[in-house]
């Protein structure tokens, strides 16, 4: 008996070949059997769930955290929740202290981070020569991944011995954090706000040299201003990243739970003083911590929603004659415009120069601009040349900064570097020896945590770049998965302490702690897979359809090998993070110094390690070797993720 054929169906991506498609074109493709459209269908359908996951870890983490904080809020009210006392043995469980120290440690490190580092970006992009420029950014880029706990190590062995000696205390505080601050959100600052500047095209800095500008008017009133939108994200992005700072606060701020007298006294905020606490509290104690986690999350998902709203453009619903209007309006811009620039060799049009003087034409408009504000009391190229120079030292500082930091970790590691420190056994109470179980467990649970994230990452990114219909549910994804990458990692150790450790008994294990850490990768590889995916060519996908595959075997044979470089870049930069990630490990895997085999065996990672060698001071001179390891580590992890991305490039450039 022959088998039964079956009815060949249209295959659902036929109308997304081509923008111009008509039914005559998908006409001559082939079709597909049911049983391959059930096949496109159910897999449309894991990535869809995939991509969820974000939605899912950012609900769990909003529920849990709070479900956590219920005790306390309904022992003690809200009201008193926001009331200006911290004294828990006491009973009395008011964070409004610790907000106001969180937001006066986040505000000083922005008005002392934000002009460096755009000042820094506007010299790399707008003054120094390109070879200076390439230099330098690598740095910074470098250092945007480098362990919040080396900074923390920096500010409480350099900064704090200096802040003490010009203010006379001890050197914990809100002034020491500031530093400390400022110099952790300026690489990300920097590198965001390179990126807008960048993106501003040539020809509006020729335009502008054109009408005589000086290259500060340029800067200042042209490609400034054109530029704000990603300023003003690159500020937002930085700020969050300040106020959900935890290691290096913690280990410069003094942990006082008062409202500060001046720069230099103690203080604490919400993300120190869950890391302070979190070790032996119980009861409401504890609870109280997970409603400090509720509080830090909604801020963070504020500020998303924020730079989300400001980033999405303005689309202004108009009738028929208003568009006829504007047409109208465009074409008598485009005749004034040609009239201004032959004004000095022809008469204007008759009729034209009552419509001159209320439509600016664009040369108008840019002379306009750059003629705008007082007269100057000095000459041009007087003004031109100081704020040149401010760009100049606004840059100096900030790279003398950095490489400050690199000569520190650098200078006092080299001592302690040998093969038995870095194969060898912590011995004794002074952990004299090796750090060699500190490196495994930190390689362990971030290969764990790849394992888990990059899948679930990878067919996210499919979904949306490949199946996804512009709409809500994915405006939604896109937001959970912002939100995912801003929640500070004090309130994702939480969370996985809440749910991996107490609720699915994993206990402080390799898994609670990777899984935790899958979920902060998780925004990472999502977003860097998605960019890679639609940087390959249409063109690519229609001659794959043309004979005959269906979407899955162009996705998976053709779109997905072409993006491969770029994936992978993503993968390696994510996996820099988890390796030098220490809020979320800290309550998660747990501190016991051994190798782990299982993945539910503890250990210690090596970001801890560092964390209690020098907050303990037990024995410095292995704190600066771990410190200096750590760094190589993640350098070599960005290093390779940026020759990868400079291969895809040469590739995509058929260079």
């Amino acid at each position: 008996m022959s088998k039964k054929e079956e009815p060949l169906l249209k295959p659902p991506h036929l109308d997304d070949i081509d923008p111009n498609t008509a039914p005559a074109h998908s006409s001559n493709l082939k079709l597909v059997s049911r049983s391959t459209m059930i096949k496109e269908r159910a897999l449309e359908g894991l990535f869809l769930v995939c991509a969820c996951v974000a939605v899912l870890a950012v609900l769990l983490i909003f529920v849990f955290t709070l479900w956590k904080a219920m005790p306390v809020l309904s022992d003690i009210g809200i009201l008193s929740f926001f009331g200006l006392t911290w004294a828990p043995s006491e009973g009395e469980y008011g964070i409004m202290a610790l907000l106001a120290g969180s937001v006066i440690v986040t505000a000083g490190a922005l008005v002392i981070g934000v002009p460096l580092a755009i000042g820094c970006a506007v010299y790399l992009t707008e003054i120094a020569n390109k070879r200076l420029s390439g230099i330098v950014s690598t740095a910074v880029d470098l250092l945007a991944g480098v362990p919040s706990v080396i900074y923390g190590f920096f500010g409480l062995v350099i900064l704090r011995p200096l802040v003490a000696d010009a203010t006379g205390g001890l050197g914990f505080g809100a002034l020491t954090a500031w530093l400390v601050l400022a110099i952790m959100i300026v690489p990300t600052i920097t590198t965001l706000t390179m990126d807008a500047l960048r993106s501003i095209p040539m020809g509006v800095r020729e335009a502008s040299y054109s009408m005589g500008a000086t290259k500060w008017q340029t800067i200042y009133k042209v490609v400034l201003p054109a530029a704000k939108l990603g300023i003003v994200n690159a500020v937002v992005l930085g700020m969050g990243r300040a106020i959900g700072e935890t290691m290096a606060v913690l280990m410069v701020v003094g942990n006082a739970p008062v409202v500060p007298e001046s720069v230099s006294s103690p203080i604490s905020t919400l993300t120190s003083q869950i890391a302070l606490d979190m070790g032996y509290s119980s009861g409401l104690h504890r609870s109280a911590l997970f409603g400090m986690g509720v509080v830090l999350f909604v801020i963070s998902a504020g500020l998303v929603g924020l730079v989300r709203l400001v980033s999405r453009p303005r689309e202004a619903k108009v009738d028929t004659e208003k568009l006829a209007e504007e047409r109208r309006e465009r074409e008598d811009e485009t005749r004034a415009t040609q009239w201004e620039l032959a004004e000095d060799v022809a008469a204007p049009p008759a009729g034209l120069a009552a419509d001159v003087e209320v439509q600016e034409g664009s040369r108008a408009r840019i002379k306009r601009l750059l003629s705008s504000g007082a007269s100057p009391k000095v000459s041009k190229s007087a003004t031109n040349s100081a704020m040149l120079g401010v760009f100049r030292a606004a840059g100096a500082v900030t790279t003398a900064v950095l490489v400050l930091i690199i000569l520190f970790v650098a200078v006092n590691g080299l001592p302690a570097m040998s093969l038995d420190f870095v194969f060898g056994w912590p011995e004794g109470v002074n952990a004299e020896g090796g750090i060699f179980p500190t490196i495994v467990s930190s390689l362990y649970v971030t290969a764990l945590a790849m394992l888990v994230c990059t899948p679930i990452a990878v067919l996210a990114a499919v979904y949306l770049a490949e199946y996804a219909k512009q709409g809500r549910l994915v405006n939604f994804i896109r937001y959970a998965s912002d939100t995912l990458s801003s929640v500070p990692s004090i309130v994702m150790g939480l969370f996985g302490f809440a749910l991996f450790v107490e609720a699915f008994g994993f206990g402080l294990s390799m898994l609670s702690a990777a899984l935790a850490l899958a979920l902060m990768m998780l925004p990472i590889v999502m977003r860097t897979t998605e960019e890679a995916i639609r940087a390959v060519p249409r063109y690519i996908r229609w001659g794959a359809y043309g004979l005959g595959a269906t979407k899955w075997q162009v996705v998976s044979r053709v779109v997905l090998p072409s993006a491969f470089p770029r994936i992978a870049t993503g993968i390696v930069l994510a996996i820099g993070r988890a390796v030098g990630e220490t809020a979320v490990v800290m309550y998660t895997m747990g501190q016991a110094i051994n190798l782990p085999v299982t993945p539910l065996d503890s250990g210690r990672p090596m970001t801890i390690h560092l964390y209690l060698l020098a907050n303990d001071g037990i024995n410095m001179q292995a704190a600066y070797g771990t410190a200096l390891l750590l760094m190589l580590l993640i350098l070599a992890f960005n290093l390779f993720a940026r020759h990868l991305s400079r291969k895809s490039a040469k590739k995509a450039g058929g260079k």
